[in-house]
């Protein structure tokens, strides 16, 4: 990941975190008035490991300027790294004890966690916390030891593929389907976005990952099968056009895979699609079913590779991404 260098502003992606320039100011005092100050800056760049329970982070420590009467020029500085719950410090410092640390001078090492037992789910996450301890011979500073924390938990689980690793949960994964490749299918995920009030999949209204299989099913009949149990309607069975479209399946969105999925097949929208001079057009797809914008699902037309093809992509998309039940994700349909 690409790091900042705004002071104090921590950046994120799924499997990393970067501080960029975390100011340290540190003051010299005589007779309780301040008459020397110096500044030193932190960064930190730490990298998770989506198939290990461990991961590093680099620390540095530049000493970026002074000005007023310090005793001396030189500061020596120490650092230490922690966390909670079951991580523990395989290396707690970057470097051992005090070092010293001139002007424009750069301190650098790397800290390593571990953890023994992941927090699988929603029952907490990790913190990592840091402390920073300046010394100087003949000086009083008025803030000689400075900590903090990540504001950001982080989560290590094993429910992906059974293989133990660690995410930075509140980062949202993105479903990338392009129009190009996933042709039916994707249209039929961007109709819903754009045409309809449910524009589910959206950063306002990601999409929840349905892990169990059972229950995907379930939704999946719902939607393309059966009318939902204890529904009133009369099952809406979604009618294939095999001489319109080779292979034709019921591809539903929201997928049948996420919580949102499962709306009776009724209170969906039946779209078709056709390529016209490179875009696809949209069309009505049951004559007897004008299409609505409070529908809170579509049910497309597409061809069954295409179809198994995007829920394949889905699939990838949780093991690269360590997705756990209920984790949110968007989709984004390019051309």
């Amino acid at each position: 990941m690409v790091c900042s260098t705004a002071p104090t502003e921590y950046t994120y992606d799924r499997f990393g975190s970067c501080l960029g320039n975390r100011p340290i100011k540190l003051t010299k005092l005589k007779d309780g008035n301040p008459v020397g100050s110096a500044l030193l800056h932190v960064s930190s760049r730490l990298i998770l490991d989506r198939a290990k329970l461990s991961w590093k982070e680099s620390i540095s420590i530049k000493y970026e300027s002074f000005e007023g009467k310090l005793t001396t020029n030189t500061f020596h500085v120490a650092f230490t790294a922690g966390c909670n719950k079951s991580c523990k410090m395989t290396t707690a410092s970057p470097w051992t004890g005090h070092l010293s640390l001139a002007p424009k001078q750069t301190l650098s090492g790397d800290v390593e966690y571990n953890v023994a037992t992941p927090n699988s789910g929603f029952n907490g996450g990790i913190t990592t916390n840091y402390k920073i301890n300046v010394m100087q011979a003949g000086t009083v500073p008025i803030q000689p030891n400075a900590t903090w924390s990540n504001p950001r938990t982080i989560r290590c689980d094993d429910e992906v593929s059974n293989v133990p690793g660690c995410v930075y949960p509140h980062i949202t994964p993105e479903l990338v389907l392009p129009l190009s490749t996933y042709k039916e299918a994707a249209a039929t995920y961007l109709f819903q976005q754009q045409y309809s009030d449910h524009p589910l999949g959206t950063k306002d209204e990601p999409l929840h990952r349905l892990a169990n299989l059972d229950a995907q099913e379930a939704n999946r009949d719902r939607t393309c099968v059966v009318a939902a149990e204890g529904a009133v309607e009369t099952p809406e069975l979604f009618v294939r056009k095999s001489s319109k479209i080779p292979d034709d399946s019921c591809d539903e969105y929201p997928f049948a895979a996420s919580l949102e999925g499962g709306t009776p097949g009724a209170y969906c929208n039946d779209v078709e699609f056709e390529l016209v001079d490179g875009e696809w057009i949209y069309a009505q797809a049951n004559s007897t079913k004008p299409l609505f914008k409070e529908a809170q699902c579509s049910r497309g037309h597409v061809p069954l590779d295409l179809n198994s093809a995007a829920g394949q992509e889905l699939g990838r998309l949780v093991q690269a991404q360590r997705m756990i039940d209920f984790d949110a994700y968007t989709v984004r349909i390019p051309a």
